[in-house]
């Protein structure tokens, strides 16, 4: 297992990204239910988190991402429940998403944890054409066949984790949204897969270090992935770097108030000819930890 979470932090040597089509993350790294629902109520607690990311700061209809996140253990902490709420504008466009989430988990030796999840809900695509100079006042070409419309969809995942580390295979929309558009047939949405993995190194008494890495593939594109390092500095500040198919990097900053609650911020800057003309892209996140049910206990976690 552990060959194969150095396999998948060198990967990132040799990849690249076409295009994106989920929303982008930087903060995603203790509460992947996100992108796995296997992750739903995989610690034994009630967990809430908001994120709010704006990329590309400076650049007219550039990607605004806010989504939340709750999630609990329940079934004496054998399975898990979650909800997701993703409202993602580029553009014209502005898509909502809703998805439910349930996991079943095995707990195994020594603390290892095998969970499996699924996930279904609704994704709405909308348009706002307004937001365009055309040339011509109420263009056909942009208002005929090319109505809102919501597709339904489901996904499904597998984590494993352990103390020291944790791999996750997840789909999290297994179905294409596909529309006509006129005479012509149109795909909206590809296919996600993910794999996710990381690992805390823990030989400083006071220093943790936590190298993760998450690859993306998308069918008919190039693959996409990220590099994240980060160290934990007494038990309360993760400082980090990532890297995003060396076409971004950023800095990444969590700070761990109580075992209960974190804030997090991410500061991110592309590598390419869009360096000069944005401030950069910007990411916050806020996440609580809660003990609502018998069996929930708060503790330290580093995934």
């Amino acid at each position: 297992m552990k060959k194969l979470l150095i396999t998948l932090l060198a990967i990132g040597a040799s990849v690249s990204t076409y295009a994106q089509l989920d929303p982008l993350y930087n903060q995603y790294l203790f509460n992947q239910s996100m992108i796995n629902p296997a992750y739903a109520g995989i610690h034994d607690v009630l967990n809430a988190t908001i994120i709010s990311r704006s990329q590309w700061t400076g650049i007219e209809g550039a990607p605004i991402t806010n989504s939340v996140n709750i999630s609990s253990s329940l079934l004496d902490n054998s399975g898990g429940i979650g909800l997701l709420y993703v409202n993602d504008k580029y553009g014209v466009n502005s898509n909502t998403e809703i998805q439910g989430m349930f996991s079943y988990r095995i707990e195994m030796l020594r603390g290892r944890v095998l969970s499996m999840g699924v996930q279904g809900g609704m994704i709405s695509y909308g348009y706002n054409y307004d937001l365009l100079n055309t040339e011509f006042v109420n263009d056909p070409q942009l208002v005929a066949d090319q109505d809102d419309f919501t597709k339904g969809n489901f996904g499904a995942g597998v984590f494993y984790m352990t103390p020291n580390y944790y791999v996750g295979v997840s789909v999290p929309r297994l179905l294409k949204a596909d529309i006509q558009d006129g005479d012509i047939k149109s795909t909206r949405y590809r296919r996600h897969y993910y794999v996710s993995a990381g690992i805390i190194l823990d030989k400083w008494m006071s220093v943790k270090f936590k190298p993760s890495a998450l690859l993306k593939v998308v069918e008919g594109k190039k693959t996409s992935m990220d590099l994240t390092a980060q160290v934990l500095l007494k038990e309360t500040l993760w400082l980090g770097v990532t890297v995003r198919d060396f076409n971004a990097a950023g800095f990444t900053a969590q700070f761990e108030i109580s075992d209960q609650f974190r804030v997090g911020y991410t500061f991110e800057v592309p590598l390419s000819k869009l360096a000069p003309k944005n401030f950069g892209t910007h990411e916050l996140m806020l996440s609580y930890d809660m003990e609502i049910f018998g069996n929930h206990a708060v503790g330290r976690r580093y995934f």
